[in-house]
């Protein structure tokens, strides 16, 4: 076959993969454009080494692939070699289901290497690709990458080595391959759906194991609080008789003002209490409840308001590290400014039909330079071990539900929103 012709059908067949690929990857600026480059490089690097070693220029090929998706877009290696794994599974069951169909409505199809039916299977491939970028959904599999599990990159490397040593056969020993094409589709297939399987089992069995440990975590908490209720209810007759005693010793000009400014400090003790009482949510209760309490001893102004939150996305451990991370960051900060003035609010609630979580604070606002860098893993402006990792992680859940969070200054506040669609 003419090198031209090579060309041709190589820049369709990478074309194809980078439109996969394209799709776990929106996120990127001018990923197309990128790609587009990716594309001509790959297709030009394949013509330059046809004059080497068959079986190796094939490898070289793909691995110049890979490194050009890993310098152009900045991509960690763990993180593109499950998302190469996948886009090239996805690619070579789309390549060997389209090889069979053909195979079954043209049987002279690919018994030779002619040029015009291989054009017509990879511009098929393009047509498919261009599909699956564009309109479908991979609901679950994003769930899947969000996931740092040795276990996703374990699948992902071992789908990968499939495909590759299945596409070396398919180019070096056509001939045998077609006589088994079916069984190179069937394997892949049931490789997925198993791991698929297990990672989705393994997810439900960490999930309900970090709910046990939320319960356990926040069990005293509610404790204490209904013991604090109780001894609340305890004090109610010692406060009705403080009343009748305010009735029997105040003259009667100044028993009306006298009993409201006590009625007015017991609401005032009491507001807080009830509020929180009031929250249909037991990780929230448990965390507003402590913070309280920690903003009284650290004489910090917290207020909060909390509408409807039944509805939020959230797994209850998934809530707990996301305010949690917020609100220590937010009392860490008032604590360590200089100002006199603390103050922490968290506004739950809706706001155009979207899920809105707000976290402000006063003090010394963020460095410019760091305004960029905080959500980074590992990034921190704080001292100590193991830090870098709270905001990252909240960015994290955040994005796992198509939700975004955002940093913002206004007055003397610094606040961190978080919004769900």
């Amino acid at each position: 076959m003419s090198d031209y012709k090579m060309f041709i059908l190589i820049l369709l067949e990478v074309g194809s993969f980078m439109l996969l690929w394209n799709r776990f990857n929106k996120k990127y600026e001018k990923t197309l454009y990128k790609s587009v480059i990716i594309v001509l490089f790959t297709s030009l690097v394949a013509q330059i080494t046809s004059c080497i070693y068959p079986q190796l220029q094939f490898f070289v090929n793909y691995l110049f692939l890979f490194l050009a998706i890993k310098f152009t877009f900045k991509k960690k290696i763990k993180y593109l070699l499950l998302e190469f794994g996948l886009v090239m599974a996805v690619f070579g069951i789309m390549q060997l289901t389209l090889i069979i169909i053909l195979r079954l409505s043209i049987p002279d199809f690919m018994a030779k290497d002619d040029f015009i039916y291989l054009l017509i299977a990879n511009l098929i491939c393009m047509l498919l690709s261009l599909y699956i970028y564009k309109y479908l959904s991979y609901g679950k599999l994003k769930i899947f990458l969000k996931q740092e599990s040795s276990k996703i990159y374990f699948f992902s490397v071992n789908l990968l080595i499939y495909i590759v040593i299945a596409k070396w056969v398919w180019n070096f020993k056509r001939n045998e391959f077609l006589d088994v094409i079916a069984l190179y589709l069937i394997i892949p297939i049931v490789f997925i759906l198993a791991n698929l399987f297990f990672l989705e089992y393994n997810m439900k069995n960490n999930e309900i194991k970090k709910s046990l440990e939320e319960y356990e975590k926040y069990s005293a908490v509610i404790s204490k609080l209904l013991e604090d209720v109780r001894r609340r209810q305890h004090d109610f007759k010692n406060h009705l008789n403080t009343i009748y005693s305010l009735a029997l010793v105040s003259d009667e000009k100044n028993l009306k003002e006298t009993i409201a400014q006590y009625m007015d400090s017991l609401n005032t003790s009491m507001e807080n209490m009830d509020k929180v009482l009031q929250i249909d949510n037991t990780v929230v209760t448990a965390i507003l409840y402590n913070k309280i309490n920690e903003a009284s001893k650290k004489d910090i102004e917290f207020k909060y308001a909390i509408q409807g939150f039944s509805t939020f996305p959230f797994k209850d451990y998934e809530l707990s590290e996301v305010l949690n991370n917020l609100l220590d960051n937010a009392f860490e900060a008032v604590l360590n400014s200089k100002s006199d003035l603390k103050r922490v609010f968290l506004n739950i609630g809706y706001l155009e039909e979207n899920y809105i979580i707000e976290i402000g604070n006063t003090g010394e606002r963020i460095e410019f330079n760091d305004v960029g860098k905080i959500f980074d893993l590992g990034y921190t402006t704080k001292k100590g071990e193991n830090r870098g990792y709270g905001l990252y992680n909240v960015k994290k859940i955040v994005e796992s539900y198509g939700g975004r969070i955002q940093l913002s200054f206004e007055n003397s506040y610094t606040i961190f929103s978080i919004k769900l669609s």
